[in-house]
């Protein structure tokens, strides 16, 4: 088996590259055959946090509870609850992790080795591994974070920044839990409204302090029917559900678990040739694992192997 040059690590240890993991047959079928990554409803979410709705309610305090409210400012008032439900809903992300920068690993002077400095790279966190790369047996795709921004800036109104983690009661401070009638009567209905979508955008971007190890950056949109992708399922075609984020020219690498069928790892290599891009393989060890050149082992075993090469 052949290690991968250092060079290469030094070329990814930046801020651009960001990392995706998922498990192998979903990179195979869909991610690098089109090209594409698929946005998730932040309503779909596994973590409640994310995904649990409020019961919010109009509250006033101090000298404001003695204030009349007439129709127009119920109306108003339930128009802007009614707002952040739908910002809320119509939210759609995609997950990636990034590098800890900071270190002099990628220095032009700093000689070293990719041992001992594993845990800078977002390619190595070993929950992202287990959790959404089928049980270390997946993929973890490196992509150029400012090359998928300019690939989609004319279609998608993106809206991208890394997560901040907070604790439980700070959590609570960014979620908006209810409509303010004093902030209402004091600014108005259009000054609160834009408030409120600062605040919404604001808490889509926020995960409880046990996630920091995961040190994510996160892609989002506000979903848009006519930007969806129509599917065919079953033998009949939906519209209006999907959005795509194009990643065509974007990929930087191909992480491969060890684990990966024998199948799969020659599709997988078959696609790092063909987008001409490097791909290793994380061959897991009982203490930590190597990160293996794939491409040059495979030529290697096939020299010693074949005599016609």
């Amino acid at each position: 088996m052949i290690d991968m040059n250092i060079n290469f690590f030094k070329k990814i240890y930046n801020d651009d590259v960001i990392y995706h993991f998922t498990n192998a047959s979903t990179a195979i079928d869909y991610i690098l055959f089109d090209e594409k990554l698929k946005f998730s409803r932040r309503n779909n979410s596994i973590d409640p946090i994310e995904s649990r709705k409020a019961i919010r309610r109009i509250v006033s305090t101090g000298s404001y509870v003695d204030r009349t409210r007439d129709k127009k400012f119920i109306d108003e008032s339930n128009r802007l609850a009614n707002l952040v439900e739908v910002l809320e809903n119509s939210f759609n992300q995609i997950c990636f992790c990034k590098n800890y920068m900071g270190s002099e690993f990628a220095s032009e002077n700093y000689y070293t080795q990719f041992q001992g400095h594993e845990e800078i790279f977002g390619f190595t966190k070993s929950r992202m591994w287990e959790r959404y790369a089928n049980n270390y047996s997946g993929v973890c795709l490196a992509f150029s974070q400012k090359k998928i921004k300019a690939l989609n800036e004319t279609k998608h109104k993106l809206i991208y920044r890394d997560i901040e983690y907070l604790k439980y009661t700070e959590l609570a401070c960014k979620k908006i839990d209810y409509i303010s009638a004093n902030y209402l009567f004091d600014v108005g209905y259009d000054k609160y409204k834009e408030r409120i979508k600062q605040m919404a955008e604001s808490s889509f971007f926020c995960k409880h302090i046990d996630y920091d190890g995961e040190n994510e950056f996160r892609i989002g949109v506000y979903h848009e029917d006519e930007k969806c992708i129509a599917e065919e399922i079953r033998g009949e075609f939906h519209f209006g559900k999907t959005m795509l984020l194009n990643t065509e020219g974007c990929l930087e690498a191909i992480f491969m678990s060890s684990y990966a069928n024998t199948k799969q790892k020659k599709s997988l290599l078959e696609y790092a040739e063909k987008l001409v891009v490097p791909i290793i393989e994380m061959v897991w060890e009982h203490d930590s694992f190597k990160p293996i050149d794939y491409k040059e082992t495979v030529e290697f075993y096939k020299s010693i192997t074949d005599p016609t090469i």
